[in-house]
């Protein structure tokens, strides 16, 4: 009778071992959406990139260790789980494997567009001996000048790695920017 109260304590602890360590990056996707929400901010588009890259690496992290554990958990304790619970596991592990691996790309990508607006906006500093002037094309052409009150939190907005619009491109000044196109709106 302890042998079997001793395997059913052990089956019973791989059990929750299985279904927590797949859980956790359920969990680990409610926090992330929280962080989210906390950080979102309408000021400094380019700071958006840097939250969701940083989230999203930090869940697909908690996710494929999540999954590790899973699958060693079910690996090592098979032969005392029920075959249900193999099924179960594997139904919960699909939905994180394929979010994992979508997010992971994605976050290095939002990171990449985060640090590479920094880079051009110094660049064009560089090139231009000063401020550039930001020209936007698309629907809401416009120029912004350095004396904008926009400027300040749009100048390192150049990299759009979703391609959902045409990026702001700098020039040295707004006559230049006049010349390629881009309307001066006042």
């Amino acid at each position: 009778m302890d042998s079997d109260s001793s395997a059913s304590d052990a089956s019973t602890r791989a059990l929750k071992r299985a279904v927590f360590s797949i859980g956790a990056p359920y969990a680990g996707l409610v926090l992330a959406a929280a962080i989210l929400g906390a950080l979102s901010t309408p000021e400094y588009h380019h700071v958006v990139y840097l939250e969701y890259g940083l989230v999203g690496l930090a869940w697909s992290m908690v996710a494929i260790a999540g999954l590790v554990v899973s699958v060693i958990t079910v690996r090592r304790s098979g032969h005392l789980l029920d075959g249900g619970i193999h099924w179960l596991v594997a139904v919960l592990q699909g939905p994180v494997v394929i979010a994992a691996a979508v997010l992971v790309p994605l976050s290095i990508a939002c990171l990449n567009a985060y640090q590479a607006g920094f880079a051009a906006y110094d660049a064009a500093v560089r090139s231009c001996g000063g401020p550039p002037v930001l020209a936007w094309g698309g629907w809401g052409a416009h120029i912004t000048l350095p004396t904008n009150s926009d400027y300040d939190r749009l100048k390192y907005e150049t990299k759009d790695f979703l391609l959902l619009g045409p990026p702001a491109v700098y020039f040295c000044s707004a006559a230049d920017a006049e010349a390629h196109g881009y309307p001066m709106i006042s």
